[in-house]
């Protein structure tokens, strides 16, 4: 296995697994990892976690959104809380940590294409994604949680009560996308009363921003 071999391979799919490799080419692992190791070391390949690895930049056809990446690095996923809050525009800070939500353990890794943090959900809430089109190729495309179910999932998995104060405290803007409808549905889907109170005090909130 040579690393124009690696190149030609993964050039228009940037991404690969250990186990792609030895799918690919006919070497033993204990020869395999020692050279992934280097070819890190090297910048010629980028580690994202053990065992997946990206191709750098200058050799990517297509350069990968990083929510594509989040989606990739663990699933199931998708993208939400207050990264999804930042792509649909509804608060006004830049948040520099990707976050999403898994049904698997939380996790977080630091890579050089940015830093990923997932949170773990119920299985029977893991719902109210789609995936968005951020570009003509499937590499800029991402599973990303609805704007109601990003603002419900904050409520879910950060600690203490979202009151009225607290939701004020987002900032929250062009909130004509949210649907009071869709936000109530939720409290209905998933038995929680805390859900159930934070849903209350943030369509209070919103209807003071009318």
């Amino acid at each position: 296995m040579k690393y124009d071999e690696i190149l030609k391979s993964f050039s228009s799919r940037p991404f690969f697994e250990t186990a792609d490799l030895l799918t690919l080419f006919p070497e033993d692992e204990a020869r395999v990892l020692p050279r992934l190791s280097r070819w890190v070391g090297a910048g010629k390949l980028v580690r994202l976690r053990r065992g997946k690895y990206m191709l750098p930049p200058l050799y990517q056809a297509q350069a990968p959104h990083p929510f594509y990446i989040s989606n990739y690095l663990y699933s199931p996923s998708y993208i939400s809380l207050y990264t999804a809050l930042e792509y649909f525009k509804l608060i006004p800070e830049h948040t520099h940590l990707i976050q999403a939500v898994t049904t698997r353990d939380t996790r977080h890794w630091q890579t050089p294409s940015g830093n990923f943090h997932y949170h773990s959900l119920k299985t029977n809430r893991f719902s109210g994604y789609s995936l968005e089109q951020m570009g003509n190729h499937a590499q800029q495309n991402a599973l990303i949680a609805s704007p109601e179910k990003a603002l419900v999932d904050i409520c879910l998995l950060n600690c203490g009560e979202w009151d009225v104060k607290r939701w004020r405290s987002l900032r929250l803007q062009n909130t004509e996308v949210l649907d009071p409808d869709n936000l109530f549905e939720y409290t209905r889907i998933i038995p929680s009363k805390k859900l159930a109170r934070g849903i209350r005090a943030l369509i209070h909130v919103l209807k003071e921003t009318k």
